[in-house]
């Protein structure tokens, strides 16, 4: 049985577990709560609130999800009121002397899951903003200032933005949550990028992926596990074509819900996955659904219900729910809830998913053909302004004006204006690259593109100055050559030289040989004739200087 009460100003909630203590402490504020120009700021927090002591028994740590911040321990009563203490008492005074050195690791983290600089499904559906960030690298952490990330621990981590859990008989004795005070942030707006639902996309990860937004529901619960039963025996039982079919639920926020699928495939099957994988969703929106797929999804709920520590198991999850209005439910009700549930109630769920479903398709692929529209790859249309010649390409050229910049391409225009533009990075050689709200990047490159010191001051005027990101010189040349694929022109006109200085030497250095032995050989050689051979090695000197640097340069090249 769950019950409430407070610590420290802090909500409560606490329920019986087997087993060592568990508890955790749940901040309203996550990934979707940041800007792009500040995005990672709260999981470089949590990095910094944890970075002062030894985690007790490894068995304690910190996470940032999308609309929440979680600090959790499991161990004795001791270890876990000692944790969240200092946790707490870290989050009032971080240690901002680590500042540097926590965005390595959260660098490091973020490489070692393999986001880079992708833009996923997140983005996609929701563009460079609120929930879209998810998708993200963690754009903003390399440039965060050390007083912008206390004053976002300052108005975010407050006892009042909190919920503690606890599974155990009670609160571990000691337990201190001395937080700032604060008010109870609401979660972010819902924004989209894309015009028409369902819709799909195509990417180079060989895979297939949907995620669809539902009303949170214990039927959408089922769902899920109606439409992994479906794709697992169609794509890997059937068709031999995935290893991995499966799909899964999570809560949004207080009011909606997630429903993701995934299928993976070697390249030559595909075909037989992406078509396997969209007769299953348009099976399920025609409501061609087996009563034993959703008894399966009804037995597999039932069965976690039946766990003991099944209130312990979800108290995370109730913490969360709390922080976002949402009331928590007893077992009695999920178990009430779950028995309600029917086929009929599983295909009008499935009728919601396939409304606003989003598909990532393999490289070649569409789905026009099963009724997705295609997520917008381009602009609806360009900026008015100055137009500037490409470098590389006849095809393409660059708007810049007063409203924004335009890439032009053969396909249509890519556009970011700069009252929708949500970072813009800046170099000190004149490049800059305007990310827009839908998640559209522009490049404004001199190694690219013919423009002029005009062109950089007037998108310098209409940015905001909030979202410039300043980044610090690099070498004219090294940007140019990553942005073409080959060295710029002033490196082979030094290769010119070099190449000429090499010729005059070799040429120099014989005929001062062949002067030398020539008056060595003459019986009659005068002081006149040795003054003039003196003369041709003294003004052929220099290019032999000149030779023995570029062999060092050579040799450091290499």
């Amino acid at each position: 049985m769950i019950r409430h009460t407070e610590v420290d100003g802090v909500p409560t909630v606490i329920a019986p577990a087997r087993g060592p203590m568990r508890a955790g402490l749940v901040f309203r504020v996550g990934m979707a709560d940041e800007t792009l120009v500040t995005s990672g700021i709260t999981h470089l927090v949590e990095h910094l609130a944890l970075s002062g002591f030894e985690l007790p028994g490894h068995h304690a740590n910190g996470e940032t999800r999308m609309i929440n911040t979680h600090f959790y321990a499991q161990g004795s009563p001791t270890d876990v009121s000692t944790f969240l203490t200092r946790t707490c008492d870290a989050l009032t005074s971080l240690p901002i002397d680590r500042l540097e050195t926590e965005k390595t690791i959260v660098r490091t983290e973020a490489a070692s899951r393999g986001t880079g600089a992708d833009w996923n499904m997140p983005v996609w559906r929701y563009g460079a903003q609120g929930y879209g960030l998810v998708g993200g690298s963690e754009f903003g952490v390399e440039t965060l200032r050390p007083e912008t990330v206390l004053q976002w621990a300052a108005e975010w981590f407050t006892r009042e933005n909190a919920v503690l859990w606890i599974a155990g008989d009670d609160v571990p004795s000691g337990l201190r949550l001395r937080l700032r005070g604060g008010v109870r942030r609401p979660t972010p707006p819902v924004t989209s990028a894309l015009p028409l639902t369902p819709a799909y996309y195509a990417d180079g990860s060989g895979q297939v992926t949907m995620d669809a937004v539902v009303s949170r529901s214990v039927t959408a619960h089922v769902l899920a596990t109606v439409l992994e039963r479906r794709l697992f025996q169609g794509l890997r039982q059937e068709r031999g074509g995935s290893y991995t079919a499966t799909a899964s639920y999570r809560a949004r926020d207080a009011e909606n819900g997630i429903i993701t699928a995934l299928a993976d495939a070697l390249p030559e099957k595909q075909d037989v996955v992406v078509h396997g994988f969209l007769e299953v969703l348009t099976a399920l929106k025609a409501g061609h659904i087996a009563v034993a797929d959703v008894d399966a999804g009804k037995a597999r709920l039932t069965n976690l219900l039946s766990d003991p520590d099944f209130e312990a198991a979800i108290l995370p999850s109730n913490a969360a729910d709390l922080l976002t209005g949402r009331p928590i439910s007893t077992v009695e009700q999920w178990r009430a809830e779950t028995e309600a549930v029917t086929a009929a109630g599983v295909h009008a769920t499935a009728v919601e998913a396939m409304a606003s479903a989003l598909l990532q398709l393999p490289d070649g692929y569409t789905a026009d053909w099963a009724g997705f529209a295609r997520a917008p790859m381009f602009s609806p249309s360009a900026v008015e302004g100055i137009r500037y010649a490409s470098r590389e390409s006849t095809e393409v050229s660059l708007v810049v004006g007063g409203g924004g910049v335009s890439l032009l391409t053969p396909d249509g225009p890519v556009t970011v204006r700069y009252d929708q533009c949500v970072a813009a990075e800046a170099w000190p050689h004149g490049a800059r690259r305007l990310v827009g709200a839908d998640g559209m990047i522009v490049s404004v490159d001199p190694s690219r593109f013919a423009i002029d010191p005009r062109a950089t001051a007037m998108i310098d005027a209409g940015t905001p100055f909030s979202v410039m990101i300043w980044r610090p010189p690099i070498q004219v040349e090294a940007a140019a050559q990553a942005a073409t694929g080959r060295p710029p022109a002033r490196s082979w006109l030094r290769t010119t030289g070099r190449v000429l200085t090499w010729t005059v030497f070799v040429a120099w250095l014989l005929f001062a040989l062949l002067a030398t032995v020539g008056m060595a050989g003459k019986d009659d050689a005068g002081v006149s004739g040795w003054i003039g051979v003196a003369v041709v090695w003294f003004v052929g000197w220099p290019f032999r200087n000149a030779l023995f640097r570029n062999v060092r340069k050579l040799r450091t090249a290499a």
